[in-house]
């Protein structure tokens, strides 16, 4: 398979399980359950299940290929430092920016965003793009480019611009321009640096624990900034 038709259907993929998982939200029952209970993450829930099944489809079952696999905790070191490093860095300039549109965020006690934004989205979205996108994109990892002796592999580019793009969608829901521009920005820069340690350790864990650690420090320094304007 060339380089190019190897890189149209990752992509092709990865659209695939967003339509699967936006269609959740038109099924009455789910419709209904999201209107009750607005913090339950039915489109993560549809991202999860639909990366889920193609990941075992297309590994036949070894999923590990495809990064579902366990690390030593050692291993999670520097991904942590980084991702904290990184995570207080660019939320903070983007608390420079007019941010509005994530109101709904207002309604959620501690433990919602706890469970849902920084680990459930977290989760769902490595298994997207860490997972079935970088591991389907695998066999190019020799296919790349080198930026101040950082090597950025063919599967760690691709599934990070599809991740930062994704977020364009937040556009429909009422996110202001500039707070969309920070965010796919910003998740350009998390999905390399969280394909890095994808490529490097060949387990998901440790891109979960960047993102999870992004989302962190979003929701922390988002809430200093507000209470420093208030």
């Amino acid at each position: 398979m060339s380089v190019i038709l190897r890189i149209v259907i990752a992509v092709f993929l990865g659209f695939l399980v967003l339509a699967l998982s936006s269609m959740m939200n038109t099924v009455k029952v789910f419709t209904e359950l999201s209107e009750s209970h607005p913090w339950i993450p039915i489109t993560h829930t549809g991202m999860l299940l639909a990366s889920l099944i193609l990941i075992c489809l297309l590994s036949r079952g070894k999923v590990s290929t495809y990064g579902l696999k366990g690390i030593r905790l050692k291993a999670l070191v520097r991904p942590t430092v980084v991702g904290l490093f990184l995570g207080i860095i660019i939320t903070g300039l983007g608390e420079l920016l007019p941010m509005t549109g994530f109101e709904f965020m207002e309604d959620f006690t501690l433990l919602q965003i706890i469970l849902f934004v920084w680990i459930y989205a977290s989760v769902s979205e490595e298994l997207l793009t860490r997972g079935l996108l970088q591991g389907f994109l695998r066999p190019l990892e020799k296919h790349g480019l080198t930026v101040f002796n950082f090597y950025m592999s063919v599967p760690v580019l691709v599934a990070a611009l599809f991740f930062g793009f994704m977020h364009l969608g937040l556009l429909t829901m009422g996110a202001s321009g500039s707070a969309v521009f920070v965010i796919v920005l910003s998740g350009i820069i998390l999905g390399v640096i969280a394909g890095y340690y994808r490529e490097r350790t060949g387990s998901i864990v440790p891109a979960i624990v960047v993102h999870a650690l992004f989302n962190i420090c979003g929701t922390v320094v988002g809430s200093l900034g507000e209470a420093v304007k208030s």
